[in-house]
């Protein structure tokens, strides 16, 4: 009786529509026909498909263990640390930063008269570095994809290092202390005492972590527009271009692949990193 109201919104809001939309993946957009597995195919033969898999591939790959690594690398820097709650809460800025203002201050960096390549001009202007340098547009160049990353990271680790320090709050202090008495070093103190005591939080924050990497694609389009650089062309974009098409059946199928690598995925995060019972 108390899961009935919570699993009632689920069912309504999530499950529901989520099954109506594997019932249009075998539709045709317009008439309703039975096509079976025609728009999965249709999808699979698209090459607009494999290029934003690529790169939602890649961006994962990347994305996810440099945010996990820096967070957990600077929670516990802090953790010891006595203005550890006036820094996490500046840490935590990015978060509340609204998506416009956080736009606007990647283009103030990176534009070709952007304040980066400001700095760099100067530098090859007054030393040998950089010689002859006349500025990167950088969101339309091979850098793209490491612009977003970096975003991506500015705008996570905040949150991220707040989950790491929750989970080291739990590791006992005395026993520790214990260890060090008996001669622990610093690595053994973390392999052998910390690292398990976070396993838990491995498996939260990296599911989290996946998770942004799909829900940040609101920045990567009102910095790029719908159709940027070709190593930042994600599954968001390909979504979005096809609604506008209005090709829905196409969008069903695609949701559905998308969900079920982002449950498998999940599944193998669990498998890996969740606490043994």
């Amino acid at each position: 009786m108390f899961l009935l109201p919570g699993f009632a919104g689920v069912m309504l809001f999530y499950l529901l529509p989520f099954l109506e939309v594997v019932r249009r993946s075998f539709l045709k957009s317009g008439n309703d026909a039975f096509v079976g597995a025609d728009n999965y195919r249709a999808v699979f033969e698209n090459g607009a498909f494999a290029l934003a898999l690529r790169n939602t591939v890649l961006y994962m790959a990347f994305g996810v263990p440099l945010l996990m690594g820096i967070s957990l690398f600077l929670s516990l820097l802090l953790r010891r640390l006595a203005l550890r709650r006036r820094l996490v809460a500046a840490m935590l800025l990015p978060v509340a930063v609204p998506a416009a203002v956080m736009v606007l201050t990647l283009r103030i960096l990176i534009d070709r008269q952007g304040l980066i390549n400001g700095i760099l001009t100067y530098v090859s202007e007054n030393t040998a570095a950089f010689s002859g340098f006349d500025g990167i547009d950088y969101l339309n160049s091979g850098w793209a994809l490491a612009v977003v990353v970096c975003s991506f990271l500015w705008k996570n680790t905040g949150y991220m290092v707040i989950l790491w320090l929750a989970g080291l709050a739990a590791v006992s202090g005395e026993v520790e202390e214990a260890a060090q008495v008996d001669g622990a070093n610093r690595w053994q103190n973390w392999h052998y005492i910390i690292r398990p005591e976070l396993s838990g939080s491995f498996f939260t924050i990296g599911m989290l972590s996946v998770l942004q990497i799909f829900k940040s694609y609101r920045e990567v389009w009102m910095v790029a527009g719908s159709y940027p650089q070709e190593y930042i062309y994600f599954l968001q974009h390909l979504l979005q271009n096809w609604y506008l098409k209005l090709e829905f059946d196409k969008m069903a199928a695609l949701t559905v692949i998308m969900s079920f690598v982002l449950l498998a995925v999940c599944l193998r995060l669990q498998k890996r990193l969740e606490p043994e019972r």
